[in-house]
Formats: C-alpha cells, sequence, structure tokens
C-alpha cells in the first residue's frame, strides 16, 4: 500500500475523531478540472467577490468559478516563477492577477523555494526539504483588510487559500478583523516539518468559533471548506 495513501487514512480517521465535518444540505460543486476546491453555489452570485491566494502554477478552479458562475476572480502570488509563468498564460478577461501575497502583516515576508526544481510552492517555513542551492527571497505581502481597501471591496463572498503555511499567521488575523466572509476554503499545512497535528487543529477550531461551519474535508485531510453560518442563514431566510 503506497505511502501517501496511509497517510491519508491516517489523517482521515483523526479528523473524523474530532468531529469537524458536519452534516448539510448545501448545493456544492467542484469547479476546475480537478475538482479539488468546493463551493457552495447558493452563496455565489454574479457580483460575488472571490479572492484566490496563491496561484502557482494552476489556475483550474479560478478559471472553473469564472466560467461556472459568470464571475470575477481575484488571484494572488509573489513569488517570481509564478507571476511569470501568469504572463505566459492567456486568460480570461474575468481573471485578475496581483503580485503580491497575503499575511498577518504589510510588508515582506522570505519564502523558501520547494523540494522539487520546477516546483512552485513557496513556503515562508523552512522546511527540511528545502534546495539548499536556491536562497530565499522577499516578496511583498499584505493583510487581508490592506488588500480589500486596495481593491475597493467590502466584504468578500470566497476566499480560498493555498498559501503553505502562512495561514497559521494571516487567518487568526484576518478572523480577528471582524472581515465579512462568505466561505472560507484553506489548506492546513498540519504536515509540514515544524508543525504539527494539534496546531492544525487549532486553527480550524479557530475558524469554528468565529462562525463557520466546515461542509468538506479532502481525501487528504489538508483542504478544508467552510461556510459562514450567519450568511448561509440570512440568505436562506430571505
Amino acid at each position: 500500500m503506497p505511502i501517501k495513501f496511509v497517510k491519508n487514512l491516517y489523517r482521515q480517521f483523526r479528523l473524523q475523531r474530532e468531529r469537524l465535518l458536519k452534516p448539510t444540505s448545501l448545493s456544492i460543486v467542484r469547479p476546475g478540472l480537478k475538482r479539488d476546491w468546493p463551493v457552495c453555489s447558493e452563496l455565489i452570485q454574479r457580483d460575488s467577490v472571490v479572492y484566490s491566494f496563491g496561484v502557482g502554477a494552476n489556475v483550474a478552479w479560478d478559471v472553473g468559478m469564472i466560467e461556472q458562475f459568470g464571475i470575477h476572480v481575484n488571484a494572488f502570488d509573489p513569488t517570481p516563477e509564478s507571476i511569470a509563468w501568469v504572463g505566459r498564460q492567456q486568460l480570461p478577461a474575468e481573471f485578475h492577477f496581483h503580485d503580491f501575497g497575503i499575511a498577518a502583516f504589510d510588508g515582506t515576508l522570505n519564502f523558501f523555494p520547494p523540494k522539487k526544481p520546477g516546483r512552485m510552492h513557496f513556503s515562508q517555513d523552512c522546511q527540511k526539504y528545502n534546495r539548499p542551492d536556491q536562497p530565499q527571497f522577499s516578496g511583498q505581502v499584505l493583510r487581508l483588510s490592506t488588500i480589500m481597501q486596495r481593491l475597493g471591496h467590502s466584504r468578500i463572498d470566497v476566499l480560498k487559500l493555498d498559501v503553505e503555511g502562512t495561514e497559521f499567521d494571516c487567518v487568526p488575523e484576518l478572523l480577528q478583523s471582524g472581515i465579512e466572509i462568505g466561505q472560507l476554503l484553506v489548506e492546513v499545512h498540519y504536515h509540514f516539518p515544524q508543525r504539527s497535528f494539534d496546531e492544525g487543529l487549532s486553527l480550524l477550531r479557530q475558524i469554528e468559533t468565529a462562525g463557520f461551519q466546515c461542509f468538506d474535508i479532502s481525501p487528504r485531510g489538508l483542504e478544508f471548506a467552510f461556510v459562514n453560518r450567519c450568511l448561509l442563514a440570512q440568505q436562506r431566510a430571505a
């Protein structure tokens, strides 16, 4: 049995014990080719504000959201490889790319290269498998509130975070800010060498406490989808 499969099973077992995933009657769709990031379609309108952090070299979900819902998507990534990759693509006019990332502060953040050459999963966490032959670099990052002010948004209907460890810092900050978020999709990298399951669980509990309900967990046990319970109730009552 492949070791990755065993790890996924163990993660799922631990998460099931914590009862994070709640029964739901939500209308769930999975845009994009890989269909790995679900959204609750009943909370998405033509004017919905969608932020997607951590482009790398994959915009399948972003383009899928545009095609399925006819909306605009703001995508973010501060890494040079991703910026160059996006510049080579032919993307819909509704796709808006920004060459900075998210953090718990406004400034610059050091990013370390991924293990394998050609990959674009740069991380603020210096993992033991980072390539010593490639130095870290500093990328521009901003708090979510600063980004929203810059782009002229007062709410976010869907916020997707695939930010290679930065979620441990930026998610608590954005939850405390009181920003109205309809859906929060986040990959929690508790499997990184310097992280732990307990640390990941603590972050997930903070999201729950802030008024979100988990409606999907990926087979890997790393990607989580949350919906704002209050906004969902308001939508259904309207």
